[in-house]
């Protein structure tokens, strides 16, 4: 479940409203519901909370201030900056005030555009008018954030639901006590509007009496007379109470020799879900809801301003968009502090890698920098080795070492014949010819003594071609690596 929201009107002895499920996408119809007031109530109150009762508390609750307390005027305006629009409609509105300046609450709702202008369907009420009107919600336990006209809301419904029909319409909203009405132009502006006080109680069916119908109807023509020109009258389409009787679409149709339409004519399941088969009576709550749509919500009057301003929590959670817009601005900055991260992080390594080429190049050449350091460990390895081999280590394994250690344990008195003789850096191996067994019994008893090699084996000792002399061969380890064989 998203947010609740409930969109009243109060007509004489009657409340109605309709009641909304907001979520992030959609605004879903949840029920429509009415109350009358009792013979022992003073006031609509009871009804109020009867209707709260029934459909639960909403978390943002709005009402129609009754039209005929309400005075209209269509503004065309040189900018569109809400703010100066703030500033100068009261201004724009003074010379029409019936009463002082002080004593009205002014609102506006933009409803167009003509570069560089602005249109604006301003309205004015008496701020006592606005008191009593709060005080009886607060005793049915509302707190309306929103006070507008239903019926500048049902323009906009049937602007939006007017399913790609073009042409003008003339929405007439017949009420018990006052009948409103709107023009809007082929693109859903509207280009008039007018309060009549004149209304009509459903009874039996029958059509509006006179004189109700006479000031109704003439009303309507002037409104067409003055705003409609050429052969194309705009089509009228009745809401309220009056849209469910019949007989009073008849008399109408008759009356002004025009086609007349309802909202049922009109698919508005494409601007609010859930709608079935309510009631007619109840499209301007129903319209009113528009106001607050999670998508393109319609822009209303709204009468609580200044000292009259709101001043409770629209709801025990964050609006939808709100909050929708919070969470996609962390996730976005969410996401860019880890770019930035990876960014900075790249930087280094390239720096890092830069820095291990500089250094290895000298040794390695170009060489991959993640691989530096075993190819480093295996280059010092056979740097090493061929050190040993060419006589740079000073240290007793080293090949000139062993050569000098070899010619030393071999005294001159000994004689042989050295037919092989390979070193490296684990010792030597001697193959050659001796004079005797003897002699090459020396030979290893000599190494011995040096104290440069260790694990000295004759590995051969045998005649060989010529009968006086011995062929053998010997190994040797030097002493610093002796422990490894």
């Amino acid at each position: 479940m998203g947010q609740r929201i409930l969109a009243l009107e109060i007509s004489n002895d009657r409340v109605r409203a309709a009641m909304a499920d907001r979520t992030f996408k959609s605004l879903e119809l949840v029920g429509v519901y009415e109350q009358e007031r009792a013979g022992d109530e003073s006031d609509l109150s009871g009804a109020i909370s009867r209707i709260v009762a029934a459909a639960g508390k909403p978390d943002v609750a709005i009402s129609a201030l009754p039209g005929e307390f309400v005075a209209k005027r269509l503004l065309t305006l040189p900018f569109t900056d809400r703010r100066r629009l703030q500033q100068v409609v009261p201004f724009a509105l003074e010379e029409h005030l019936p009463f002082a300046v002080d004593d009205a609450a002014v609102a506006f709702a933009r409803v167009g555009r003509e570069d560089p202008n602005t249109l604006v369907i301003a309205a004015f009420a008496r701020k006592e008018d606005l008191r009593n009107h709060l005080e009886l919600l607060s005793r049915g336990g509302l707190e309306p954030a929103t006070i507008t006209l239903s019926t500048l809301a049902l323009a906009g419904l049937v602007a939006r639901a007017r399913n790609g029909r073009g042409g003008a319409h003339l929405v007439i909203d017949i009420d018990t006590t006052c009948t409103s009405m709107v023009l809007i132009d082929a693109g859903g502006t509207p280009r008039a509007m007018r309060t009549v006080g004149q209304g009509f109680n459903l009874h039996n069916g029958a059509a509006i009496p006179q004189p109700a119908a006479g000031a109704i109807l003439g009303a309507v023509r002037q409104t067409l007379l003055a705003h409609t020109s050429g052969p194309d009258v705009p089509d009228l389409v009745l809401a309220g109470t009056a849209a469910t009787t019949p007989a009073v679409r008849n008399q109408i149709a008759l009356a002004l020799e025009v086609p007349v339409h309802d909202l049922s004519e009109f698919d508005c399941t494409a601007v609010i879900q859930g709608i079935k088969n309510e009631p007619k009576r109840f499209s301007g709550c129903i319209a009113m809801l528009l106001g607050e749509a999670p998508v393109r919500p319609l822009e209303l009057l709204n009468f609580r301003q200044g000292e009259l301003a709101f001043r409770g929590a629209r709801s025990v959670l964050l609006p939808m968009r709100a909050a929708a817009m919070l969470g996609i601005a962390a996730l976005a900055l969410a996401i860019i502090h880890i770019l930035l991260g990876l960014s900075i992080s790249a930087r280094k390594l390239h720096l890092l890698n830069a820095e291990i080429g500089a250094v290895t190049a000298p040794a390695l050449g170009v060489s991959d920098p993640a691989n530096a350091r075993a190819a480093l460990k295996g280059r010092i390895a056979e740097m090493h080795k061929r050190l040993r081999l060419m006589g740079g280590n000073l240290g007793h394994g080293s090949p000139l070492d062993q050569l000098l250690a070899l010619s030393h344990a071999i005294a001159p008195g000994i004689s042989i014949q050295v037919d092989a003789l390979s070193t490296d850096e684990n010792g030597i191996k001697l193959e050659g010819t001796a004079e005797s067994f003897a002699t090459v019994d020396q030979i290893k008893k000599a190494l011995e003594r040096g104290g440069q090699f260790s694990a000295i084996q004759i590995e051969r000792a045998s005649a060989g071609a010529d009968p006086n002399k011995v062929d053998f061969k010997l190994s040797a380890a030097t002493v610093e690596d002796a422990g490894l064989n």
